[in-house]
């Protein structure tokens, strides 16, 4: 019995930790949208702001049924209503493990009110002036 008692102390605190692990690495990650099973994240410890109307910030996309995460560094401009992906990967949520990575910048694509981009850059745009944390 004191044998069962200390494995599953153990067991206990090893998930203990391995929680807090998972909670520090997302700690700065703050929900912004989302469409069906898929949610917009905003990493908050990440946000550059490069001019009154330009955010430079790391997001996250989860698909929860697929068990995917793309997470992106992305350039926003606001007067332009733009948005440019400077690097990518393609990873499996749970474990973090990178499927796809891309390093090279795209170019800047137009994005239209109402959708989760325009989410994203509202978000920044609130952020900056304090409404948000």
């Amino acid at each position: 019995m004191r044998e069962f008692t200390l494995m599953l102390s153990m067991t206990a605190l090893l998930l203990l930790l391995a929680s807090s692990v998972c909670f520090a690495e997302d700690e700065g990650r703050r929900f912004v949208d989302a469409r069906g099973d898929t949610g917009y994240f905003v990493d908050v410890t990440t946000i550059s702001i490069d001019s009154n109307h330009e955010y430079t910030a790391d997001v996250a996309i989860i698909k929860a049924k697929e068990n995917r995460l793309f997470s992106y560094r992305m350039h926003f401009d606001f007067a332009a209503r733009t948005y440019q992906i400077l690097r990518s990967a393609t990873m499996t949520y749970d474990t973090r493990e990178v499927s796809q990575s891309v390093k090279t910048p795209l170019p800047a694509a137009p994005y239209v009110p109402g959708s989760p981009i325009a989410a994203i850059v509202d978000y920044l745009y609130a952020w900056q002036r304090g409404l948000e944390k």
